[in-house]
């Protein structure tokens, strides 16, 4: 198994000769070494230090739980066992296990031993454990040099804990989910004992497999959602970073195989660069309050649609409910208000319409109700503007006549400005003009709420139904600046700190023309949105679906009450960061900066605002998961946001990131892909290896012309799906048609 060098001495921390090797092979021979002071390495005339390191086949490490006081996260040999699974390890129980020591109460103390592949260089040997103290950050960080001794115990307590591999097989095993018992790649979740191991060797596989890019650490971002609890964004930083190291020292020894010979199987051909180069993420819905969650699954469920639907939609459910009534405050110079613009791009079929009605219904019957109940106050409020209007104009008369009492004169001219009339609760519009989508704002006390089911404001703002359109109303509604509309025929309107919510349930075609538009990217409005583009369910639906039951439909409708009852203050409540929140928020933030002008130049403008759209969902999400009582003098605390709720708000931010980077790459070149697919599945339906473009078109009847099919046929070259093979030329006639062979990579993935 491994080797432990022993000393003659005892407990004598000056001592440094260890002479004894010790071969260990069971619980009695590691008894016996472990009996005296003793080390796990070889050195030069067996005097212990870093500059006389000759070899190890064993890795010990310490665990004295010092990380923290309470007992809940203090580790224990089983706890290490579930970290790594199929790992042998021996244990130790040191001199001061269950003992008080240094100030700190008595906890687990123990000495863990891991066999590994022989090392003679002890720097190497000196960053595996640090290695090992990152993955595990409860291991004792003063215990990690190279040249480090262990003292002994007369009556040693020890276990032994099997396994079939060693710590270098689990770090550097080629196939991460084969040598793992179930396989954690392929579970729901990754629970806490095992997330830092895991995350570590997912960040280090994917490197082996796509390199360290930006593809790679998006991949193990997504992996992380699987994390129960997450680990914060820190927390996964510092994982990568471990992660990117150890794979450097990879790519540097001799061998080393790179992504690219990893992943061909086909020698002469690369795999094909993918039509969209993003795995969509999935919609973290466990970020959402619990009622949200549990109803977004059941309609997802109920509708055989994906959850990314109805939880892009809950995201506008909340702006509707909680714009104008909350703030939240990023840093002390920093505001955002909590309305969002958000985008769902599905096609037609996909059950839009089903899901934006059960998602809004508590909405509708909410305004309903409530204008049934006002419904007495609104009328009396019209009858008195009627009253009043009538005395303005008798007045008027008596002024044209010169009989006019001055004071009667000012008191009507205050009654009439005063006068503030009741409007009937429209919590949202559908199909409207810029110009009326202002008037709503203003007669709603500077707020409103555009939802539908299609993309049809587009073609308004596209100036299709008339030349003059201002889309300033849906610049300044997402920023919250001042709108002022000054028109002939129709009163001024001036709306201060103005909040509108967007959601639109739009095509694919449409968002591409919308994200094409130059006036609209110009402007900035394409990057307010937040885009979803949710995986199809067609072709997958079950008629028997389980239909959403009425306790998962009552806590969603109360939780959407409690926060429409909360009434519109005369300026905004400010919901506050946490210092947990508000360093998570910074580590986001430093993580994106930088990228915004690499890994994201081509959609900078989406991205710089990514973090002030995160911070605006935490507010949403600190509120969601506040029930606030309504009653007769009730004081509501303040509201701050927990570190654990602007986790959940990254994990939404970083869904939205990837499904932005995949709306701005793919929807633009929609056309062409679908065009290059259609070439793509009659050479995989047929088998065929090489063909000429008359073929091609024999085989697809929808291009009729060598201008339309030739481009397409140039795309696949590029992307390396085919590639034209040179012909010779007879000298005579017409040069005959390029060949095309087809990359063997396309028959191994149908």
């Amino acid at each position: 198994m491994f080797t432990i060098y022993t000393s003659d001495a005892y407990q004598q921390e000056s001592n440094c000769v260890y002479p004894h090797p010790i071969q260990v092979t069971d619980e009695a021979s590691f008894k016996r070494a472990v009996s005296h002071d003793h080390v796990c390495a070889k050195y030069k005339n067996n005097y212990r230090g870093n500059q006389n390191f000759i070899s190890s086949d064993c890795l010990p490490v310490d665990c004295d739980n010092d990380h923290s006081d309470d007992p809940a996260d203090w580790k224990t040999p089983t706890d290490i066992r579930k970290a790594l699974p199929g790992v042998f390890f021996a244990v130790h129980y040191s001199r001061h296990n269950n003992r008080p020591k240094d100030g700190k109460s008595a906890r687990p103390r123990f000495h863990l031993f891991f066999q590994i592949d022989p090392m003679t260089d002890y720097e190497a040997y000196a960053a595996l454990k640090q290695l090992l103290h990152e993955i595990f950050p409860y291991l004792d960080a003063n215990a990690l040099d190279a040249a480090r001794f262990l003292y002994g115990t007369r009556d040693p307590q020890v276990e032994f804990h099997p396994g079939d591999k060693t710590l270098t097989d689990f770090l550097y095993g080629d196939e991460f989910d084969k040598d793992m018992p179930g396989g954690y790649e392929s579970q729901a979740t990754i629970p806490e004992g095992s997330r830092n191991t895991t995350m570590f060797r997912w960040a280090v596989r994917s490197m082996k497999r796509y390199g360290d890019t930006e593809e790679s650490k998006n991949a193990y971002f997504m992996q992380a959602e699987k994390c129960q609890p997450p680990l914060s964004t820190e927390e996964l930083n510092h994982i990568w970073k471990s992660a990117q190291k150890y794979y450097a020292k990879i790519a540097s020894q001799p061998g080393y195989v790179s992504p690219q010979e990893y992943n061909n199987p086909n020698p002469g051909w690369d795999e094909p660069l993918p039509f969209s180069r993003y795995t969509m993420a999935p919609f973290p819905v466990d970020a959402l309050p619990e009622p949200i969650a549990n109803y977004v699954k059941a309609v997802a469920e109920s509708t055989q649609t994906s959850v990314d639907m109805a939880g892009s939609i809950a995201i506008s459910v909340l702006s509707t409910c909680l714009q104008k009534k909350y703030r939240i405050q990023g840093k002390s110079d920093w505001m955002e208000p909590l309305n969002t613009y958000v985008i769902v791009i599905a096609p037609p079929s996909e059950r839009k319409s089903s899901v934006l009605h059960l998602m809004l219904q508590p909405v509708n019957d909410y305004e309903v109700e409530y204008n049934k109940t006002n419904a007495a106050a609104v009328e009396a409020g019209r009858m008195q503007k009627r009253v009043l209007e009538r005395r303005q104009k008798a007045l008027e008369e008596k002024v044209a006549k010169g009989t006019a009492d001055p004071e009667e004169l000012e008191r009507i001219a205050q009654e009439v400005a005063d006068f503030e009339e009741v409007n009937p609760l429209q919590l949202y519009v559908d199909d409207i003009t810029t110009e009326k989508l202002v008037s709503v704002i203003a007669s709603n006390h500077g707020h409103a709420s555009l939802i539908s089911s299609e993309g049809g404001i587009f073609d308004t703002l596209s100036g299709i139904y008339t030349r003059n359109v201002n889309i300033d109303v849906m610049l300044k509604g997402y920023s919250g600046d001042t709108i002022r509309v000054d028109r002939i025929g129709r009163d001024s309107e001036s709306i201060m700190d103005p909040a509108l919510t967007i959601l639109l349930m739009a095509q694919p075609n449409v968002v591409s023309a919308v994200l094409s538009n130059t006036t609209f990217r110009g402007r900035g409005l394409t990057a307010r949105f937040l885009y979803s583009m949710p995986v199809s369910s067609v072709g997958s639906r079950r008629y028997r679906s389980e239909a959403v039951t009425d306790g998962i439909y009552r806590a969603y409708e109360r939780l959407v009450v409690n926060l429409l009852d909360d009434e519109y203050p005369e300026r905004p409540q400010t919901i506050t960061l946490s210092p947990e929140a508000d360093r998570e928020l910074e580590a986001f933030a430093n993580w994106l900066e930088p990228k915004l002008t690499t890994d994201y130049a081509e959609m900078a403008d989406w991205a710089g605002k990514l973090v002030g759209n995160v911070l605006r969902i935490a507010g949403l999400l600190c509120r969601a998961a506040t029930y606030q009582s309504h009653d007769f003098l009730d004081v509501h605390s303040a509201l701050t946001v927990s570190g654990e709720t602007m986790q959940n708000a990254i994990r939404l931010g970083r869904y939205f990131l990837n499904h932005a980077q995949a709306a701005y790459s793919v929807l633009p070149e929609d056309a062409m892909y679908k065009n290059a697919d259609m070439i793509l599945q009659k050479l995989r339906e047929r088998s065929i290896d090489h063909f000429d473009r008359r073929d091609a078109m024999r085989m697809c009847r929808t291009f009729k012309t060598v201008e339309s099919i030739q481009p397409v046929l140039d795309f696949l070259e590029d992307y390396g799906y085919i590639a034209q093979r040179p012909q010779k030329a007879s000298g005579t006639g017409r040069p005959p048609l390029p060949k095309y062979a087809v990359n063997p990579w396309l028959k191994e993935h149908k």
